[in-house]
Order: C-alpha cells, then sequence, then structure tokens
C-alpha cells in the first residue's frame, strides 16, 4: 500500500515540462485526472491509476492506458466531485497519509479555486502542492499546524486562510503575527519577506495555505 501519492492534474504551466518529469520520475505512486493521464505517459511516467470522466482526453484514452496496465477509474461526467477530488478519495481508499498536487493550478479561475479547495480538504493527509514557480503545503487544527520554512532572506512567503482561523503565528518575517485571526482569503499574509534562514508558521484553528516562491529556494517542512 502507497503511503504518499502524487496526484497529477491536467492544468499544467506552459513549457515547464522539464519540471513535471523531474517531479514524476522522484515519486513512487502517481494517481492522474483525466487527460494529465496520457500527458504523464508522454512524459516519461505511466501512471499507477488514473480517475475522471475523461472528457478532456483524447478518445480512446481510457482504452490506451489500461493496455498499459494502468488502473483506469472511470466515472460519469454527470458527478458532484472534481476529478481532483476523486483523486485525493482514491488515495484515501489506498491508505495513503500523504499527497501532493501539481499541475492543477493554471487556467479557469473557477478550476483553479476548486484545486485550492481540494488541497485544503485533504489537510488531514498533509497535503502539499508543487508547482515551477513555488511549493506549498496545507496547515490546519485537523492535521499538521505548524511548518517550518528553511529558506534565504528575502524570500516570498504568502499565508493564507481558507476557512477562518485563529491563533495564527508568525515568525522570521517582516510581518510577524502572533496569535493573530485572519479571516477567509484575506490579504493580511500575502507578500511576506523572509528575514533569515528560518521561518515558523503555526495555528491554533482553521485551514491556511502556505506558500514559498520557488525561485527564492525556499523549502517547506512540517
Amino acid at each position: 500500500m502507497p503511503q504518499s501519492a502524487l496526484i497529477v492534474g491536467s492544468a499544467p504551466v506552459p513549457g515547464e515540462h522539464a519540471f513535471y518529469r523531474a517531479l514524476l520520475e522522484d515519486r513512487a505512486f502517481v494517481i492522474a485526472c483525466d487527460a494529465a493521464a496520457e500527458w504523464c505517459v508522454a512524459l516519461g511516467r505511466t501512471p499507477d491509476i488514473a480517475v475522471g470522466d475523461f472528457d478532456s482526453a483524447a478518445p480512446g484514452a481510457p482504452e490506451r492506458l489500461a493496455a498499459l496496465g494502468v488502473d483506469v477509474r472511470r466515472f460519469s461526467a454527470e458527478k458532484d466531485e472534481s476529478d481532483l477530488d476523486l483523486a485525493v478519495a482514491v488515495a484515501r481508499s489506498l491508505g495513503c497519509d500523504r499527497v501532493t498536487f501539481t499541475a492543477a493550478y493554471t487556467g479557469r479561475i473557477d478550476h483553479t479555486l476548486a484545486s485550492v479547495g481540494s488541497a485544503g480538504s485533504a489537510a488531514d493527509l498533509r497535503a502539499r502542492v508543487e508547482e515551477p514557480g513555488y511549493s506549498a503545503l496545507v496547515l490546519s487544527d485537523g492535521g499538521t499546524s505548524s511548518a517550518v520554512l528553511e529558506t534565504t532572506p528575502g524570500a516570498l512567503v504568502s499565508v493564507i486562510a481558507l476557512e477562518p482561523s485563529t491563533g495564527v503565528t508568525l515568525t522570521g518575517l517582516r510581518y510577524p503575527l502572533d496569535c493573530a485571526d485572519v479571516p477567509t482569503l484575506s490579504s493580511l499574509g500575502v507578500s511576506n519577506v523572509a528575514l533569515g534562514d528560518r521561518v515558523r508558521v503555526s495555528l491554533a484553528s482553521g485551514t491556511l495555505l502556505v506558500i514559498a516562491s520557488r525561485s527564492a529556494d525556499s523549502i517547506l517542512h512540517d
């Protein structure tokens, strides 16, 4: 049974194939959503599971994937969950205790916001997001409630509340917080700046998305 899963969406950043190829090569278990499954194959990594209604995939994709040995889990297009949410449900059913999302945060704003919601709903699975420009993780009172960022002075760090959050404490940043209340989607934690090589973020209740610019070589640790 896999302990962690990389969940691949079908909205990659254009022109960043090298980043996604390296990420796929580094992960032992991959769940791909819809058209992302054949995209993963094209990058050299056949996913372990493909989920979705395959409405955005090329005709015949489920059959081709099955021929490659992929566990294809096909759903009706008339469903209440996004393909990303279906992938999270599959990861839970397999007993995964950690998930990482990628290629799911560009394109239509409604899809992007829903994908952020999918990450937030997986807080108990120590959800992370890895994209070419940034690394992010979800903090929650129902999962991991604190994180340390090993970074460099000047690194850009943003903290966004996905639901009303209390007891939010930020240290090692130009604009610290001490047990603050942060409303949902508030700009209070946006575009903060690291003062040194270590930043800590914690909360008492709620859910936060902590985002560190990859160009600043920030690394997130829970």
